[in-house]
């Protein structure tokens, strides 16, 4: 399975940090792999937790080669075992900002759950992107901006999806939680 764990790529974050850890290396001693966007953060600290683990990582980067991922997006290739870039047929591969919403929409597709934690504007375009696909969804609450936001905005908004999503406070209650559903399915 692969499951997916989004969140903020602000260093000075750092409380999600170990909780995006500890994610990562329950996620790999499962046998799932971790789908992430790339970038540093949140995500490369999920990484980080399944690498330790000796668990599966894919990154989808915003760029078009490995070689500019190394060098722009500052994550280590040595920490990703699938690496999946923007196509350099694309017809708006030299603009990073339209990249990062290819690359958001390709892992999203990608992954059979998403993991929020922490975030900003980023991480609510990803919310929204697996909101709309119906995705099993896990928010961990009470840290960072947009976490602390994501079930109220879900409420505001009023829109069906077929998305199921759980918000934990906790990164034990909320992997727990949805490997339960994952297995009722």
């Amino acid at each position: 399975m692969n499951i997916g764990i989004f969140g903020s790529s602000d260093p000075a974050e750092t409380d999600a940090f170990e909780m995006a850890r500890r994610l990562g290396e329950w996620i790999a001693r499962d046998g799932h792999a971790v789908v992430t966007g790339a970038c540093l953060g949140v995500p490369f600290e999920a990484v980080k937790g399944v690498k330790s683990q000796k668990g599966m990582s894919i990154g989808f980067t915003a760029v078009t080669s490995p070689e500019a991922h190394e060098k722009e997006m500052g994550t280590p290739l040595s920490h990703y075992d699938r690496l999946e870039c923007i196509p350099k047929d694309y017809q708006y591969y030299d603009r990073l900002s339209v990249c990062k919403k290819y690359r958001n929409v390709s892992s999203l597709a990608f992954c059979d759950v998403a993991l929020f934690i922490s975030g900003r504007w980023g991480t609510l375009n990803e919310f929204s992107i697996a909101y709309d696909m119906g995705k099993v969804m896990g928010v961990l609450t009470g840290i960072g901006k947009f976490s602390s936001k994501a079930e109220s905005l879900v409420r505001f908004f009023n829109k069906d999806s077929d998305a199921r999503i759980i918000y934990r406070e906790t990164p034990e209650l909320l992997y727990e939680d949805i490997m339960r559903i994952l297995h009722e399915r």
